[in-house]
């Protein structure tokens, strides 16, 4: 397989990556001087590093400036980063060091990350601060595919297995309901009306959607069999029924976040789950009320090339009085 289809193979699946490797594309190519489509690049793909990837940074926000702002270049970083990650999942092209500086923690110094985001912190010619965006509807579907395996085989005797299960039920609320990790774990059980198939949150009454109906009503059965609920009744809580801390990492989702998407921050679940709701026209006061959310990461909450809002921008536009008449 050439570069050529392990890209488009790679677009295919993550879509909303298309532009991001198609600027890494450019990058290569010219400095390859060569086309992409032959098999000789392959040995190229073995040799890349970090720092190759950190010059085709350089160049689309120095030399063509493509990016301008820091949120922009750090998707672009992360595009790059799991587009080798797919590269090494998929095909048989050899490089370790590159897999492992993308596989590396974070806040690990010679981690690809934190090479990548060295340059985007202190460059003075990207604007703003790194501000985390809504999930892609890639990024969304693959999460929401993850949560359900979750409740596959219903078997949660261990540790592990059971906070995966309660995390992906965390993951479904926040990206149906842009709920705040903070709202989130101050849920208890009598605030799910199992025989009316609804959730209360901060006094507004939500309907859960059957499948997660089901699949909360099951990890009740199961934490009420065992009689693993703590003392204060709170649904999202551990083995144990130690609660979750302000600590988005005590829940585990950033964790499998970062092994699903290459993203760690709940911020972007919460974004995506509140623009869901603002493009179904709720007010900003109700959203507000509702989920937790700061003024700030409301209005944060609406990619600007997001072509399903402007479909829907456009249809309401339509509605609008005397619209044939202009």
């Amino acid at each position: 397989m050439n570069y050529k289809e392990i890209t488009e193979n790679f677009v295919r699946e993550y879509s909303d990556y298309k532009s991001d490797i198609a600027n890494f594309s450019e990058y290569i190519e010219a400095d390859w001087k060569n086309s992409l489509s032959g098999d000789q690049l392959r040995i190229l793909l073995q040799g890349i590093d970090v720092d190759f990837i950190l010059k085709s940074l350089i160049y689309n926000v120095e030399v063509v400036k493509r990016y301008k702002s820091k949120t922009k270049a750090k998707r672009y970083a992360t595009v790059i980063g799991q587009f080798f990650n797919y590269i090494r999942k998929t095909t048989d092209i050899v490089n370790p060091d590159l897999y492992d500086a993308i596989s590396y923690n974070r806040l690990r110094e010679n981690s690809y990350m934190q090479q990548m985001m060295a340059y985007i912190d202190k460059c003075e010619m990207l604007a703003g601060i790194v501000e985390q965006e809504p999930l892609t509807s890639t990024e969304a579907e693959k999460i929401l595919i993850w949560t359900n395996e979750q409740f596959i085989a219903q078997e949660w005797e261990d540790a592990t297995s059971f906070r995966k299960a309660v995390a992906a039920i965390g993951i479904k609320m926040m990206m149906l309901y842009g709920i705040t990790y903070r709202e989130l774990r101050k849920i208890k059980w009598n605030d799910y009306n199992e025989m009316y198939n609804c959730i209360t949150v901060n006094g507004f009454e939500l309907r859960l959607p059957l499948k997660l109906s089901i699949q909360l009503r099951n990890i009740k059965k199961f934490v009420f069999d065992k009689k693993i609920i703590n003392g204060k009744n709170l649904i999202f809580a551990g083995f144990q029924g130690e609660a979750w801390n302000d600590i988005t990492s005590s829940s585990g989702i950033p964790d499998y976040m970062g092994t699903l998407i290459g993203i760690t921050s709940v911020t972007s679940i919460v974004k995506y789950g509140i623009s869901q709701l603002l493009k179904a026209g709720l007010s900003d006061s109700i959203i507000k009320k509702m989920t937790g959310a700061s003024e700030k990461i409301i209005q944060g909450c609406l990619l600007q090339e997001d072509n399903e809002l402007k479909q829907i921008i456009n249809a309401k536009i339509l509605m609008a009085d005397w619209y044939y008449e202009f």
